[in-house]
Parts: structure tokens; C-alpha cells; sequence
């Protein structure tokens, strides 16, 4: 496991840097300034940006472990399903089960800015703790992380997922503390059940891309 993790700095650090932003405007502005200072930046590239950004994980991880299953084989795309199925159940357990009371921005704050009535999107009230799609994104781009030969890649993986979870707070649809336990769910569980799925042996047919890449 150490050794995955100093493989997979690049993303770490990336998290980390995302995890203690977050941490210090909870702490220094606390939940609702921290929500309401945010909300004051937008425009309308803004709008169409995170809005679209934020249906990435709704539609594009069913394109991703697809293209897993082509290009780098089924033992991949199983464990990349597996770990996708596995965190997404851990999150809505945790909204369902423990968490199921907490309001999201709009039933606690009045005055928010809110995208344009165009884009047709339904604001959520409930169900708020943890960010089921920060925690998709981790997992996902996380995931691509560890299965990639280029290391470097983390660095642009772990940005799009910082970006995926922001978008959920610009459309407030969650409050700081939301996108920060996705966050920290989607890499630890996704860390260790990779560690672990790996030791699986499928046979030689599972590590065999559908289509290999010519010498």
C-alpha cells in the first residue's frame, strides 16, 4: 500500500491541496458564509460550464469502464465497477442511513444565487451529507489514476475531479463539507479496494484488452 500511494502522489496531492482549502474556509468562515462567499462568483460561462461539468459522472463512467474493457481489459473493468458500485453504495448509505437529515444550501439559505430557469435544474433539499457525484468523481478519476502508465496524469485526473466537485457547490447543491467527505471517500475506498481487488486472479483471459495497440 505505500508503495501504491508514492506512485500515486500526483493525485494525492492534489486532494490534499483541494482538502485543506475546503477545510480552511469551513473553519474560518464556517458552513453558510462559506457557502454564501462562494455563491458571489458566477456568469454565464460559469453556468453552462459546471452545470455540464457536474453531469460528467451522471453519463461519462458508464463510457469510462467501457473503454476500460476495451483497451486495458476485463480484470480493470471489473475491479473498476466494483469499486465504483462499493462507494457509491457507502454514500448512500451514509445519506440514507445516518445522514438523511441534513438540508442542502437552498432550504437553509434564502438569498442564494441560483442558476438561470433555463437550464431546468431541480435544486435538492435534503439528503445533503456526504456529495454522492464528489464522491463518483474521486472514485472515477481516482481509479484512471491508479490503472494509468503515465503517473503524471494524476495531476490533470485529480483536477477534474476538484472541478467536478465545485460544480456542486456553484449549482448549491451542497454545502463544503458535502464535496469534502465525498472527496476523502471516493480515494480512501477506492485506494484500498484497489490494493485489495488486485491480489484477484481472474485468469489470463481478463488481462487481455479487446483491442491491443499495435507495436
Amino acid at each position: 500500500m505505500i508503495d501504491l500511494i508514492k506512485k500515486h502522489r500526483a493525485f494525492l496531492s492534489i486532494y490534499l491541496v483541494f482538502a485543506g482549502i475546503v477545510i480552511f474556509l469551513i473553519v474560518a468562515l464556517g458552513k453558510i458564509d462559506a457557502q454564501l462567499f462562494v455563491n458571489q462568483f458566477h456568469s454565464p460561462f460559469f453556468d453552462s460550464f459546471f452545470f455540464w461539468s457536474t453531469k460528467i459522472v451522471e453519463w461519462f463512467s458508464v463510457i469510462v469502464i467501457l473503454g476500460i474493457l476495451v483497451f486495458k481489459g476485463a480484470k480493470y473493468a471489473l475491479n473498476g465497477l466494483f469499486i465504483y458500485a462499493s462507494t457509491a453504495i457507502i454514500t448512500f448509505s451514509l445519506k440514507r442511513l445516518f445522514f438523511f437529515h441534513e438540508q442542502r444550501p437552498t432550504s437553509l439559505i434564502s438569498d442564494l444565487r441560483l442558476l438561470p430557469s433555463e437550464f431546468e435544474l431541480t435544486q435538492l433539499s435534503s439528503q445533503s451529507f456526504p456529495s454522492g457525484h464528489t464522491t463518483a468523481a474521486f472514485t472515477l478519476f481516482c481509479f484512471l489514476t491508479l490503472i494509468s502508465s503515465n503517473k503524471k496524469l494524476g495531476i490533470l485526473y485529480g483536477l477534474i475531479a476538484v472541478l467536478i466537485a465545485y460544480s456542486r457547490i456553484y449549482l448549491s447543491q451542497h454545502f463544503f463539507q458535502d464535496i469534502l467527505a465525498g472527496a476523502t471517500i471516493g480515494v480512501f475506498a477506492t485506494f484500498v479496494l484497489y490494493f485489495l481487488f488486485e491480489k484477484i486472479n481472474y485468469g489470463n483471459w481478463a488481462t487481455r484488452p479487446l483491442i491491443r495497440k499495435r507495436k
